[in-house]
């Protein structure tokens, strides 16, 4: 008896196994085949911009519920290392964020795949001609962009005021010409024996992108078309460099790079004028106390350009079509919802958003869009992040008097012509043939 109710309890527990088995079968391997695509986002939004892509993220996927983009946010000082080590690597992301200045040196790794096969619908004709063009690399898209951001004014409204530079209306009127501009900045000035007691009219709060901005109104060269020589200490932009240096030193209206922090200082109303980013809107909108506004940079030079950059969505070469498809759609709906974004401190890309009533209450920004006709990239180039750090080296050195603008100029110029033969170098090492 006892061997028959052995048996008998084999049977059960085999069958409940086996319906274990199946049951598990029919559920999990459905539920497998039935999971939404799974797309990485990286990106380097570790701000507050960051916080208004993630919102995007999450309607984007309760939208789409076939879909799983998932967001991942590195600082921009590790990121870009990052992702060329993980694309090397195989190991990159699905969708990723680059600067346009970035896309020619992560073009040649080949794990960026061109877009243009994706288009389709996709309205072209809505993005501004020189900010889509600027993707371009070898008569192909490399990035689809997100928004346009660019320097621009900011002015204290209240210390404009107080110093009479108002319109027939009473309200202050911000500089639009280089004789405008420099006059504004001296009747702004107020210095005093003790530092943190003066007024400045202007201070570089983001000197770079300033002096980048006057080469490019100088009409400044930075390179060769064939990128074989460097033209960054031509005598446009050591006139342009020359101008910085004089508001310092000649016309005293803008303080030294050591004596304080300028962007603390514009915060503080301390500072009357500053040109920076409109990526820093979201950190003067958190201070209810300061009177300010924004405009376009003045005409310093003798054609208008201010510097700008855009981000950009790329896509990863080794992609199957179904995740390509998710990722595009994912690129797509993002740029269809610009004006949410454009809200956490961007210029859509996107006409017909700009056209929009919503756009226009955002004020600061709209007044930034109106440079997006003459924005000025940063050099498109393979080593472009070299350029870039022998570019803020030599402005820094410059404005803090260490060298004349000549001098630190031909020093970067030196320096980035190394990298240029270096890379000639390695590529006839490789190829046996000399290139640029």
């Amino acid at each position: 008896m006892w061997l028959n109710l052995q048996k008998r309890f084999l049977t059960i527990t085999a069958r409940i196994g086996i319906s274990a088995i199946l049951s598990f079968c029919l559920t999990g391997c459905g539920t497998s085949r039935n999971a939404p695509t799974l797309i990485r986002f990286w990106n380097g939004f570790t701000g507050p911009d960051g916080t208004r892509a993630l919102q995007i993220v999450r309607q984007f996927n309760q939208e789409n519920p076939d879909i799983e983009v998932r967001m991942q946010r590195i600082e921009w000082g590790t990121y870009y290392n990052k992702l060329y080590v993980a694309g090397i690597g195989k190991r990159a992301p699905e969708v990723f964020v680059l600067h346009t200045s970035a896309l020619r040196r992560f073009e040649e790794t080949g794990f960026v795949r061109p877009i243009d096969d994706l288009l389709g619908d996709f309205p072209v004709n809505d993005l501004d001609a020189n900010v889509w063009d600027a993707t371009v690399y070898k008569g192909k898209h490399y990035g689809l962009p997100m928004d346009f951001h660019p320097i621009g004014l900011y002015y204290n409204r209240k210390l404009f005021r107080e110093a009479g530079i108002v319109d027939a209306n009473g309200e202050a009127k911000p500089p639009r010409t280089k004789s405008e501009f420099l006059e504004d900045a001296r009747k702004l000035t107020k210095t005093s024996n003790n530092a943190a007691l003066s007024q400045w009219g202007y201070a570089y709060s983001n000197a770079p992108l300033h002096v980048y901005s006057l080469m490019k109104q100088y009409g400044g060269k930075f390179f060769t078309p064939d990128l074989s020589k460097c033209l960054l200490n031509s005598p446009e932009n050591v006139a342009a460099l020359q101008f910085c240096v004089d508001m310092i030193l000649k016309d005293k209206t803008a303080p030294s790079p050591d004596a304080s922090d300028p962007w603390i200082g514009f915060r503080q109303g301390r500072v009357a004028m500053t040109w920076n980013g409109i990526f820093m809107l979201p950190d003067l909108q958190k201070q209810k106390d300061l009177d300010f506004a924004g405009f376009p940079v003045a005409q310093i030079g003798e054609q208008s350009a201010v510097q700008a950059g855009s981000h950009n969505f790329c896509l990863n070469a080794n992609m199957g079509e179904k995740k390509r498809n998710a990722a595009w759609k994912f690129a797509k709906f993002y740029s269809d919802h610009s004006l949410d974004w454009a809200e956490a401190g961007q210029v859509p890309v996107r006409k017909s958003l700009r056209q929009s009533p919503r756009f226009a209450k955002m004020t600061v920004q709209s007044q930034f869009a109106n440079q997006i006709s003459y924005g000025a990239y940063f050099p498109q180039i393979p080593f472009n992040q070299e350029f870039e750090t022998e570019f803020n080296y030599a402005v820094e050195r410059t404005l803090r008097g260490s060298v004349t603008p000549k001098e630190a100029l031909d020093a970067a110029t030196a320096k980035i012509e190394q990298v240029i033969a270096r890379r000639r170098e390695d590529r006839q090492s490789v190829t046996g043939v000399a290139s640029p």
